[in-house]
């Protein structure tokens, strides 16, 4: 199965959809992001990248994380695992030893950047290196936030802490240098596109007004299962029978569902959102 030219608008969609995903699971609808998202281009997102992974905001630059992987980029690298885990293993246990010793206004940001530290280490064992950057990323904002809280008279604490702030903005430039080439079989980029596209619709409609919402627990089953379906498209090696039956599980759950709509106007959206799961279910027998 051959892969997806990245120049294709298909496959840039898909990649800046992903960004999208994550930027509305933290309760964010960003109307600049959405709008790459109906109209991408290889400058468009090479553009907004550049301006979201220098944000001092670490949500923006989570965004900025997904959006790599819709860029033009070389061959995939790494840097080394093996060095890098051993500083953040070393790290975790100074963090550790300080917590014991830090004071109360100080103990949560730490605890928090400990946390962000360790979890980042098991990601990147793992080969999550986008989980990798996220974590590490708010590490550093957490390493901030601990030596701000920390009172200038407290010299060694500061300094120790500052030593450890300045590793973990060694090991996230570190980090940044994970890339890697998102691969999406041509074959199947039109299937992807539309189980993503409603997916998106969903997730909209949880965080903003502009459009209807859905009951919360109908919304959270058919995120999940959406989320589950374009996943497993994603996935070059697995059947695309097992993609279809997510959806028909989510059809099977809504059709259960709506004759306990009351609201008229989320009934329209439920009937409508049905049809469009049958349509991606047939789609899905050819695709």
């Amino acid at each position: 199965m051959s892969d997806a030219s990245r120049m294709d608008k298909r496959f840039q969609k898909v990649a800046v959809g992903l960004a999208f995903e994550n930027e509305l699971y933290q309760g964010r609808d960003d109307r600049r992001l959405r709008e790459l998202y109906e109209r991408p281009s290889a400058e468009k997102i090479s553009d907004m990248y550049r301006r979201l992974i220098t944000s001092r905001d670490h949500k923006e630059r989570e965004v900025a994380f997904w959006l790599e992987l819709g860029l033009s980029q070389e061959p995939t690298t790494f840097p080394d695992k093996a060095e890098l885990l051993l500083r953040i293993r070393r790290m975790e246990t100074v963090l550790y030893d300080l917590l014991g010793h830090a004071r109360s206004d100080a103990s949560q940001p730490l605890n928090d950047w400990l946390n962000y530290i360790a979890n980042a280490g098991e990601s990147a064992s793992a080969g999550y290196w986008i989980d990798a950057k996220i974590l590490m990323s708010r590490a550093l904002d957490a390493s901030e936030e601990t030596v701000s809280k920390v009172s200038p008279k407290d010299i060694k604490m500061r300094r120790e802490l500052d030593i450890l702030r300045l590793e973990t903005r060694r090991n996230y430039e570190e980090l940044l240098k994970a890339s890697f080439r998102l691969r999406l079989p041509e074959k199947r980029l039109d299937s992807i596109s539309e189980v993503q596209g409603l997916l998106l619709k969903v997730l909209r409609s949880e965080v903003t007004e502009a459009i209807p919402k859905w009951n919360v627990d109908l919304s959270r089953y058919l995120v999940e299962r959406l989320a589950r379906a374009e996943k497993l498209l994603l996935q070059e090696g697995l059947e695309i029978s097992r993609a279809r039956e997510e959806i028909e599980q989510a059809m099977a759950y809504l059709e259960r569902q709506i004759p306990n709509i009351q609201d008229e106007e989320e009934r329209r959206l439920a009937e409508e959102t049905q049809e469009e799961l049958r349509r991606l279910r047939e789609r899905l027998k050819i695709g």
